[in-house]
């Protein structure tokens, strides 16, 4: 792998992670692909393009606007790079923020690249432990975890 590549591979993750904690979603959709695709371990489906991926920062943005993304680790391979994050914020549900408390979640995301764009971005998480952060009445539903 050429030094080039890792230094354009670092420059679009720390572009996207700027943009993200910007809440510029049109900033975000920039530096995909247009048939890229998006999908976390928080979505019902995968996001395909630049229409679907911004209604998905857009949303999440104006659902969260304290949502931030603090990278902990790079690691770049050949066509990829993977990030260690923690991600944290405070959801608003019917619009208040009053019904929900913080959360802090650790996660990875892992970054495919093509013609120097984002072509398809995967992010683990344990999507559980956000929602009983931010509801802790939700508990009391869910079964015991192990």
């Amino acid at each position: 792998m050429a030094s080039a590549d890792i230094d354009l591979f670092r420059m679009l993750v720390n572009q996207w992670i700027s943009a993200f904690n910007a809440h510029e979603a049109a900033a975000i959709v920039a530096l995909y692909t247009d048939d890229a695709e998006l999908f976390d371990s928080g979505m019902k489906r995968p996001r395909h393009g630049h229409v679907e991926i911004e209604q998905w920062f857009s949303k999440r943005f104006r659902d969260m606007p304290s949502i931030r993304y603090e990278p902990s680790a790079q690691f770049f391979s050949e066509e990829h790079a993977a990030v260690q994050w923690t991600t944290s914020g405070r959801p608003r549900i019917l619009g208040q923020r009053w019904l929900t408390q913080p959360f802090r979640v650790d996660g990875v995301s892992i970054f495919t690249f093509s013609d120097g764009r984002i072509q398809k971005q995967r992010g683990y998480y344990d999507h559980a432990s956000a929602i009983e952060q931010a509801l802790p009445p939700i508990k009391w539903l869910l079964p015991p975890r192990l």
